[in-house]
């Protein structure tokens, strides 16, 4: 009986093409937008005599453009905050399917969120993938990089890697701001987690809340499964972090044929109980259609961060901006 083989090579360029397809926090929709401030609109009153309302515009989800440096304690010029950057780590499941170099190149993309507060106001919310820059010593932080923009300071990419790239920012289209306000943003990114031992999507959510201070604290949230409250922990910014992956391997004949990666938790950070207001909100799949405003959401997330915690959990603290 002739044996059937599996091209080693074609092997890893599937391991590799889906390594980064469940960093976990790449997820539902916003069109791509370049980099720009907010603008000012002047409503005209009907009494001439009546000074102009000026309103700002809530915050904005922004792409990081390609060649944007940062560290993790210094964001680039034009933003005030490193919020979040995520490494993704394989850390668990089928391992011995995955190739080394496979491991290293999903801890070579990271998830970044930067943040632009001027004030107490949450103007911008950018989001993009980065690499470490190369050649220029440990504390030259990281570049944001694109498929077909990886610059020259964040070393050499191979084809696969490139392909890898192109299949991560695609996943990071999908990301949006799920309610936001001048102080306020909540973005929803439906992510392949780990939920008892299948990988399902779950909407996890991030929120941020600029203080009067202009210190950003930002909260993670993932919901439950069985509809109960959700885990929420507050993460001290700028929160730098490792993403453990779970990984599930399909075999034909033998040989594993396709991969599926799933997020095992949420980082690590200080936990609160959740009331139920709170619980209610964020199970509602679309805020704008269950006409739940922004400011509502707002509000239950502030009288949230101002419950005692319940369990503090280890953290690196980072020296950084907002303390």
């Amino acid at each position: 009986m002739r044996t059937m083989t599996t091209n080693p090579h074609r092997l890893l360029l599937r391991a590799a093409v889906l390594v980064l397809a469940a960093v976990p926090f790449l997820a539902t929709g916003f069109a791509p937008r370049p980099e720009a401030e907010p603008v000012a609109i002047i409503q005209p009153t009907a009494d001439a005599g009546t000074p102009p309302v000026v309103e700002v515009e809530h915050p904005e989800l922004v792409r990081l453009a390609p060649g944007t440096r940062f560290r993790d304690d210094a964001p680039s010029a034009g933003w005030s905050h490193v919020a979040f950057k995520s490494t993704p780590v394989l850390a668990s499941g089928a391992l011995d399917t995955l190739s080394p170099e496979a491991h290293a190149t999903a801890r070579r993309i990271r998830l970044v969120i930067l943040a632009d507060v001027a004030g107490a106001k949450l103007r911008r919310v950018g989001i993009g993938l980065s690499a470490p820059v190369v050649g220029e010593g440990p504390d030259a932080g990281d570049v944001v990089v694109a498929a077909t923009n990886v610059g020259d300071v964040s070393g050499e990419w191979s084809t696969k890697e490139r392909i890898i790239l192109a299949a991560g920012s695609r996943e990071l289209g999908r990301a949006s701001l799920a309610a936001a306000t001048p102080t306020f943003a909540l973005l929803r990114a439906p992510t392949t987690c780990l939920v008892g031992q299948g990988h399902e999507t779950v909407g996890v959510m991030y929120a941020l809340l600029a203080q009067p201070s202009g210190r950003l604290r930002l909260f993670a949230c993932k919901p439950a499964a069985d509809g109960s409250a959700p885990t929420i922990r507050e993460l001290k910014t700028p929160a730098i972090v490792d993403g453990p992956l779970h990984v599930k391997a399909k075999t034909f004949a033998g040989y594993p044929v396709s991969w599926s990666f799933a997020m095992t938790d949420i980082p690590a950070g200080d936990e609160r109980r959740v009331p139920e207001e709170l619980t209610r909100l964020l199970s509602l799949a679309d805020l704008e259609a269950a006409e739940v405003g922004a400011n509502e959401v707002e509000a239950a997330f502030r009288a949230f961060a101002g419950r005692p915690t319940i369990a503090p959990t280890a953290r690196a603290d980072v020296p950084g901006q907002g303390d």
